[in-house]
């Protein structure tokens, strides 16, 4: 398995089983293989695929990047998903908790929320974890 496919597994076990555990392994994986590299080298998700007139030209396009690239795009996207997804969960819940007081419907609102941002935070870990199966770059650039 490729490292784009250890850090998307990295990132869903960070959102379902093991939230420190796991994003301190995400954050090891950025620090050794993003961190040094950053504006050294062209990332992957900086390329235009506007050229491609089809699916298929932009999938082939995408097949000509090398793998350290998108090893590097994909742990990228891992890493600033966990941590956007861990602020807006964390940061909306503590929100909504301050702007409606300890109420019972304070309370069903932040568990809605909560339910809401983490399934949706969840969902696109799949797809790219799906896209790193598939030797395909992640959905969007992230920093």
């Amino acid at each position: 398995m490729t490292k784009s496919v250890h850090a998307q597994s990295w990132y869903l076990a960070n959102l379902l089983a093991l939230p420190g555990i796991s994003f301190i392994v995400l954050t090891v994986l950025y620090f050794k293989h993003v961190l040094p590299f950053q504006g050294q080298i062209r990332d992957a998700l900086d390329a235009s695929f506007d050229a491609a007139e089809s699916a298929q030209e932009r999938q082939r396009l995408e097949k000509n990047i090398p793998q350290d690239d998108r090893d590097i795009a994909h742990i990228r996207a891992a890493f600033w998903l966990s941590v956007f997804g861990g602020g807006s969960v964390f940061g909306g819940s503590c929100l909504l908790l301050l702007l409606q007081g300890n109420t019972p419907n304070a309370w069903m609102m932040i568990v809605l929320y909560f339910t809401v941002i983490h399934t949706s935070f969840v969902l696109l870990g799949i797809l790219n974890l799906a896209r790193a199966l598939a030797q395909r770059l992640p959905f969007f650039k992230v920093f």
